[in-house]
């Protein structure tokens, strides 16, 4: 019995993008942000057809006072705190509320509109750089000189147990990775280890940006929480949550050697590893009482 041909698989035309119809910015339920597909699944007892569950994909252009700046990926949800917060994280906008965010879903556009800083906005635009996070992302920055960046200062402390304690809630918010195991998760909690806010995609940058807009559009001070992520801790996710003055960055996973300078430099406490009431501190460890 010969090896099937690949000409036996009938050629079906790509749809168009569904997730354009019934994008959200509400966040509520994961309907609008998964797509089931139709499979093969192979194992050692053989092959069976089945449907999966994937995440959405979906890309915007982002244009500031009418002039394009870059190009986004994500979820099509949460998108104007997705879109506050990557302004603030970038160091281009400093008042949350200072900004107009209009969406059009069918053209792929977002359109904002307020009062930028120029000179980080023409940086962002002049020295673009391919980033190591998931799906490629983009940002404006030299990682060992960000834009505006202030010392992180904050009166916050936090006790181990207490970042264990919110570790075992993050887990539990992930309700989109358990679906389709194609998401990160992103969340700030207080100094109690009290879910502040919560944003899932498919990245772990998009993740941070939709959880920081969320805050601050919320009213909440990042400067007063702790912020929990997936994935490694890369410089360019260091160099957002300093933006955002986070005084406290945890994953469970490994910070790079530049994440760990850039925390240092600017006063971030900065850990990677945390697993039960084990973790490892790579900066400022004065912030976590018995530490």
């Amino acid at each position: 019995m010969g090896m099937p041909s690949i000409e036996d698989t009938r050629a079906v035309p790509l749809p168009a993008d569904p997730s354009r119809q019934d994008a959200t910015d509400s966040g509520d339920g994961h309907g609008s942000l998964m797509r089931p597909v139709p499979i093969v699944r192979i194992t050692a007892a053989g092959r069976e057809s089945l449907v999966d569950q994937v995440v959405r994909e979906v890309r915007f252009d982002l244009h500031l006072n009418g002039r394009h700046l870059v190009a986004l990926v994500c979820l099509p949800s949460e998108l104007k705190a997705f879109v506050v917060g990557f302004l603030v994280n970038e160091g281009i906008l400093v008042e949350a509320n200072a900004v107009q965010v209009v969406i059009d879903l069918d053209e792929g556009r977002i359109d904002a509109r307020g009062a930028f800083d120029p000179e980080v906005v023409e940086g962002f635009r002049s020295k673009q750089t391919l980033t190591s996070g998931c799906g490629s992302g983009v940002a404006g920055r030299a990682f060992d000189r960000p834009g505006r960046c202030l010392k992180v200062t904050s009166d916050l402390f936090v006790r181990p147990e207490t970042i264990a304690t919110f570790m075992r809630v993050l887990r539990d918010e992930a309700s989109l990775y358990r679906s389709t195991g194609g998401a990160h998760i992103a969340a700030l909690g207080d100094g109690q280890g009290q879910l502040i806010a919560a944003a899932e995609d498919i990245g772990r940058h998009t993740a941070v940006d939709k959880v920081i807009g969320k805050a601050l559009l919320a009213g909440h001070d990042p400067r007063r929480c702790v912020l929990f992520c997936s994935g490694r801790l890369s410089s360019e996710i260091t160099a957002k949550a300093i933006h955002a003055g986070v005084p406290v960055l945890v994953s469970r996973a490994a910070p790079t050697d530049l994440s760990v300078r850039l925390a240092r430099h600017y006063l971030l406490t900065l850990i990677g590893f945390a697993r039960g009431q084990r973790m490892n501190v790579y900066s400022v460890a004065e912030r976590i009482l018995g530490a």
